[in-house]
């Protein structure tokens, strides 16, 4: 018989394999559309066997889109200006492993071992994630049937395709579920700075993770007052914020700016490097390779230091805003064109389940609001009576998803709504569980599934149980149909989320 977590590890395995079989299937099957993107620079001279054009068939698939960046940056590093939007944590991490591979199987060119590379990070991250994501909602739920249904459709989010494909998105979820989580057990500093850390430099919006320590920090010192006897829920709002100020000793502002400092310093540091190379030194052409160069000419690429670009003499030269604005035209307002209306409805499932959560948590909770979800209200404590949907705790979530939330409204090409969300945000996950109508068979003895689903790696109540309610329904038709399309779509470079 599986523990959950074990069952949530088996099936995370079992949904990439199936994504790995789509993806396959549906690539082989379709022709590629020829879209008009970038394209990774192929070396002419690199020699092809057989065994390179079989990882090809089986993988080619996983390399669409933004994969082509993230494969190119991992060979070659920074050598368009355009490449400056694709963080450097995944593609650094898929050229060291690519290096051992190359030992490993030397029967495979450069090329292949990278796809392979980067397809073995996300399988494991992904793996890594659902498991860190079943625990961190039993954290906060305290309850295994719902971390265990979250976690479920964790593995068969919307976004499945982008969480194997060669995408940053599985690497930033387990280092966002990982750093939330510690952050919540209040361990030790490196605990949870370090991985938070590493999410900066996997994608841009790893900067808004910092809010969960800082925040957690706070919480746990309101806890102490609470633990003292203090009467802090019967304080008006200004008069809390000054008894937590008073609770804030030397340590706690060391360690919290300690966690800030160690957070940011690597994205600060890769300002750095990617200014001097861009901005202050002369490209050096002998160092790139004749194809790379080519194609640079071709397309008309901007090369490190061939040309002083207007973000080299902005105030706060930060080059990720400017190439999003002038390569993708992303920036305020700028996607609501009456064109991208079918991007708007692939993406408003997730943003509405995102605004329905945040609406039913305000509801549920509108005299704890003004405490920030520190305390509890005097009269929720007074009146238990009513039992509450979402825990308090969740507070930081639901803060946390609706800036991300409208932040894509107003900012993001709205399509990528999906994957963002689905890789930064519990929410959806947290919503969807709760609408589905499997419960705990047993609560004493932790039954969380019927007795023969215990017992198999792969078999779980949604695909097993015989009535489904509408939501039950619609929950899987979303999960489950954006899933299997956005295989085909994305495989064969069509656009998707």
């Amino acid at each position: 018989m599986y523990t959950p977590s074990t069952k949530i590890f088996w099936f995370a395995i079992v949904s990439r394999l199936a994504i790995l079989m789509l993806q396959v299937i549906f690539n082989a099957l379709t022709p590629d559309h020829h879209a008009d993107a970038f394209r990774r620079v192929l070396d002419p001279m690199e020699k092809v066997s057989l065994w390179d054009r079989i990882i090809l068939f089986s993988f080619n698939g996983f390399t669409r889109w933004d994969g082509e960046y993230f494969l190119h940056v991992a060979r070659y590093g920074y050598t368009y200006e355009n490449t400056l939007a694709f963080y450097p944590l995944y593609p650094a991490t898929i050229h060291i492993l690519a290096g051992i591979l190359s030992r490993v199987l030397p029967a495979l060119n450069v090329q292949s071992t990278m796809i392979v590379a980067a397809v073995l990070i996300n399988f494991v991250c992904f793996v890594k994630s659902a498991v860190t994501f079943y625990h961190l909602t039993e954290y906060v739920f305290r309850d295994v049937t719902t971390a265990y249904k979250a976690a479920l459709l964790y593995c068969i989010n919307p976004a499945s395709i982008f969480f194997s494909a060669v995408y940053a998105e599985s690497m930033f979820a387990y280092l966002t579920f990982y750093t939330v989580l510690a952050s919540m057990k209040r361990t030790s500093i490196l605990h949870f700075s370090f991985p938070l850390a590493l999410s900066t430099l996997a994608r841009s919006n790893g900067l808004v993770n910092i809010g969960f320590p800082v925040y957690f920090g706070l919480k746990h010192l309101c806890d102490l007052a609470s633990a003292k006897g203090e009467k802090c829920r019967r304080k008006p709002s200004v008069q809390l914020v000054l008894h937590i100020l008073k609770l804030i000793t030397l340590r706690n502002c060391f360690d919290v700016l300690s966690a800030i400092i160690i957070s940011i310093f690597p994205f600060l540091l890769l300002q750095v490097y990617i200014y001097v190379k861009f901005c202050a030194s002369t490209l050096d052409k002998s160092l790139l390779p004749s194809h790379v160069l080519q194609y640079a000419m071709e397309n008309n690429l901007i090369l490190p230091g061939a040309k002083d670009s207007e973000w080299c003499n902005a105030s706060m030269p930060l080059a990720y805003s400017y190439v999003q604005k002038t390569y993708w035209n992303v920036g305020f307002l700028r996607y609501y064109q009456l064109k991208q209306i079918p991007n708007f409805i692939l993406a408003f499932p997730i943003l509405y389940i995102m605004l329905r959560y945040v609406k039913e948590f305000v509801s549920e909770y509108r005299s704890e609001l003004f405490l920030l979800g520190f305390f509890d209200s005097e009269a929720r404590s007074e009146s238990s009576t009513k039992m509450k949907k979402y825990p308090l705790n969740m507070f930081v979530f639901v803060i946390h998803g609706l800036f991300l939330t409208i932040f894509c409204l107003l900012f993001v090409h709205i399509q990528v709504s999906t994957r963002l969300l689905t890789s930064a945000s519990p929410l959806i996950y947290w919503y969807c569980a709760s609408a589905m109508s499997h419960e705990c068979i047993d609560h004493s003895n932790r039954q969380y599934e019927i007795r023969e689903n215990m017992y198999s790696k792969w078999k779980v109540f949604f695909l097993s149980q015989e009535r489904y309610t509408l939501q039950d329904k619609l929950v899987l038709f979303y999960f489950v149909g954006y899933a299997i399309v956005g295989c085909f779509m994305f495989s064969n470079f069509l656009p998707w989320t």
